[in-house]
């Protein structure tokens, strides 16, 4: 039994050195976690953040969109604190000049939304298709998501750019009342928000976050963003122009 326990912490301390030799570039002082680890974890990327490739070029911020990319696999490191200080993006599969759309992205122009019954942060229930004569806005996300969390400050901007117009701006999220309003209490999200909405996310069959809907004024999908992007403001103040 001792000879087996032996066996054991001495193939973990090689996975670790082999680990360490791998990603050379990250402090010491910052450890990988695990994905364990990161389900439980509110991993937000902040400005401080490195990102880097597995042979340690730092890549810009707006590479973080990679996290929604199904050919790498981002890898956390974080200081004593638990804070996220670097983020290695590791290729899983091999390198294809094409790029592959996200099979969620598929859409028909002018596709009919589908109609649901919705409660708001603040106990107000209605339905889709009360909201008919307005543009509408789907934002899919959730409290843990960091890429969400990355594009809320543009899509507040985008809110407040639209406030006068007939523009309704809806976040759906899975996540319990409780949590998505402690989360409003370190954090700004200028939608009207919609938590314990799995039946709206199981409906347009979301599994990527953030996907964001623009529906026109006639209740029909005019454009869909499935995972994050840096130019999201101007991507969807095009839309929302063109749908008023």
């Amino acid at each position: 039994m001792k000879i087996l326990k032996s066996l054991f912490v001495c193939l973990f301390l090689c996975v670790s050195i082999l680990q360490a030799q791998e990603y050379a570039f990250i402090p010491k002082e910052q450890h990988l976690l695990t994905d364990e680890e990161v389900k439980t974890m509110e991993l937000v990327i902040t400005p401080d953040v490195l990102l880097f490739n597995e042979r340690g070029k730092l890549l810009p911020m707006s590479q973080v969109q990679l996290m929604t990319n199904s050919d790498y696999k981002p890898l956390f490191f974080v200081n004593a604190n638990n804070k996220l200080k670097s983020v290695v993006f590791k290729r899983l599969k091999a390198i294809n000049t094409t790029i592959a759309k996200n099979p969620e992205a598929n859409f028909t122009k002018g596709e009919k939304a589908y109609d649901f019954i919705a409660t708001d942060l603040d106990g107000n229930t209605f339905k889709l298709s009360d909201l008919k004569g307005q543009v509408v806005i789907l934002n899919f996300w959730f409290t843990n998501c960091g890429p969400c969390i990355q594009e809320m400050p543009e899509l507040n901007n985008l809110a407040d750019n639209f406030k006068n117009k007939k523009v309704k701006f809806l976040a759906v999220t899975f996540n319990k009342k409780e949590i998505v309003e402690q989360f409003l209490k370190t954090k700004d999200f200028n939608f009207t928000l919609i938590p314990n909405a799995n039946n709206i996310i199981s409906l347009y069959g979301v599994n990527t976050y953030p996907t964001t809907i623009v529906i026109n004024k006639k209740g029909e999908i005019v454009t869909k963003e499935v995972g994050y992007r840096t130019n999201i403001k101007s991507v969807l103040t095009k839309a929302i122009n063109a749908a008023l």
